[in-house]
């Protein structure tokens, strides 16, 4: 009997999909300048990238050519931060991206690959 219910166990755990219970997320900024790098301070609380489902924080990676990509848990995300742009000709700028910052706003990231374009505004 035990190795019937470990037979018909396996058999079960065999037959169950594997679901991706993660997005891999390309985020893009649109910008009027060519952006080399952009850094984002992680530790300043105005800046975040929260999942609303579980809380969870995640931190930016630095944008290189005005991309970076992470892995996050599939859900509903807000977003926001001040960071600084370096241009292709060596200039530095503060820009702010606060286009996903509320409930509102979020993004649903629920497919297995997503790519986000945010919208930068240069502080002064």
């Amino acid at each position: 009997m035990k190795k019937w219910m470990l037979i018909l166990s396996l058999a079960f755990l065999a037959s169950c999909t594997r679901q991706n219970l993660f997005c891999r997320v390309t985020l893009q900024v649109d910008s009027a300048q060519p952006i080399v790098a952009l850094t984002v301070d992680n530790s300043l609380e105005g800046n975040y990238f929260r999942n609303l489902n579980t809380g969870e924080t995640y931190s930016f990676p630095v944008f290189v050519n005005g991309k970076c990509e992470l892995q996050v848990l599939k859900g509903v995300y807000v977003l926001a931060f001040d960071g600084v742009a370096a241009g292709a000709d060596g200039t530095a700028r503060r820009v702010r991206s606060a286009q996903y910052a509320t409930m509102l706003d979020a993004v649903t990231l629920t497919a297995d690959e997503a790519m986000v374009t945010l919208k930068l505004l240069e502080l002064q």
